[in-house]
């Protein structure tokens, strides 16, 4: 199937919102997709880190676009009538303007970073909240970020032009070039004069402040570079109006102003870690007298005793704490604690009199519930398979127990 290469409306003025063209295929893939072919088209395909554009034809919702061999498809969500030639475009403008000033500014934030720090922007991601760049450079500080977004921001000011052009090999070597161009035919470069020359597929505004304020928002290590999350325009309007709407929450739940939430924030925190720590010693109490009243209710054995509870569900650690209060009360204790809930865990200690070794109990419990866990002599856990009951687990744990101690 031969068809010719489609003409890109969007290269000739990315400002078009609607246009007629002439469908010239259709057809239904092996996933049961619909595209169409047309001789011109408004819509960008996916593609240099910029997703497709949406919007109709006709009444048709455009899904998805892609460009295969210079002809551009469109996806859409049900076939067109057979019989139609031409047919009304109408783009999603909000979508693509929003991709315009996302794409733009990272062009205007990796010639900053070229410029200021000789970091050369390796990969580029448009996403659906916010942009990344992952930057050739080791470090990066938050005095160097601020005075390159302070630097992005001055060009955006200063509203300068942004040209595209399709150039030859030979023009190519007239410009300072950011990077090298991926293709050898039908170059494009974009271009803001005196500032950032770029090879460039993707779709701009025609000056650099219709591109708005461009905002940091962190950065990370990875692989080696330095991965840079960013917004652009509209969505940093947004982003910034939602953090002062937040602001303005927080500050009145706190009975405070803007200034004064630092201060705020310090003080619950101290209160915080004050009732944490009386929390944790009424805990410590209440565990204490539970070890008490458990070893009471202890089962002798020869030159032992056992001291064995079920809960219905209860924190591990807890139980950890409340078997090592009452063995230190009874070095000659063996204690056995199972809990339920999410998980059937069990807990087994013992004093440093009771001669027996607990990670050797634990390890002859496991392969009974199909569970698993570890330890050491003196203190183990472990979990079960859901399948087996508190009773069923603590039933084998004393049999265990018993044969251990009749070796």
């Amino acid at each position: 199937m031969l068809i010719s290469a489609t003409t890109k409306l969007y290269y000739q003025n990315p400002y078009w919102r609607e246009c007629t063209a002439t469908v010239l295929h259709q057809v239904t893939d092996e996933f049961q997709k619909n595209w169409v072919a047309f001789d011109q088209t408004i819509f960008y395909p996916t593609g240099g880190g910029q997703p497709h554009d949406t919007g109709y034809i006709g009444q048709q919702k455009v899904l998805d676009v892609e460009e295969r061999e210079g002809v551009i498809w469109h996806q859409i969500d049900s076939p067109l009538v057979s019989d139609v030639k031409q047919i009304q475009m109408r783009m999603d403008w909000e979508r693509r303007l929003d991709h315009m000033q996302q794409h733009a500014g990272q062009h205007i934030l990796s010639a900053a970073f070229a410029e200021e720090y000789r970091a050369i922007t390796i990969s580029f991601h448009l996403g659906q909240e916010t942009c990344t760049i992952d930057l050739d450079m080791k470090e990066l500080t938050d005095e160097m970020a601020k005075e390159v977004e302070a630097y992005a921001n001055q060009i955006v000011l200063e509203n300068r032009d942004i040209t595209a052009r399709f150039v030859n090999e030979e023009e190519l070597e007239k410009y300072p070039l950011r990077k090298k161009p991926t293709v050898e035919e039908d170059i494009r470069l974009v271009i803001i004069p005196d500032f950032d020359y770029n090879p460039c597929g993707g779709t701009h505004p025609n000056r650099t402040g219709e591109v708005g304020p461009i905002l940091i928002l962190q950065w990370e290590k990875h692989k080696g570079h330095i991965r840079l999350e960013f917004t652009v325009g509209k969505r940093t309007v947004e982003r910034i109006h939602s953090k002062h709407a937040l602001l303005r929450q927080v500050s009145r739940l706190l009975q405070t102003n803007e200034a004064g939430l630092q201060e705020a924030v310090l003080r619950l925190q101290a209160e915080q870690s004050a009732i944490a720590n009386e929390l944790l010693q009424v805990k410590e109490e209440l565990l204490s007298y539970e070890s008490v009243e458990l070893l009471r209710k202890a089962e002798p054995l020869p030159d032992r005793m056992f001291i064995t509870q079920l809960y219905e569900e209860r924190p591990l650690p807890e139980l950890q704490k409340l078997a090592q209060l009452i063995t230190n009360q009874a070095t000659n204790a063996i204690v056995l604690l199972l809990t339920g809930g999410t998980k059937q865990q069990f807990v087994c200690a013992c004093g440093k009199e009771a001669h027996i070794e607990m990670n050797t109990w634990v390890k002859r419990i496991l392969p009974r519930v199909e569970g698993k866990g570890g330890g050491n002599i003196l203190i183990a856990q472990g979990g079960a398979a859901s399948t087996y009951s508190l009773e069923q687990i603590h039933t084998y744990a004393r049999e265990e127990l018993h044969a251990l101690l009749e070796k």
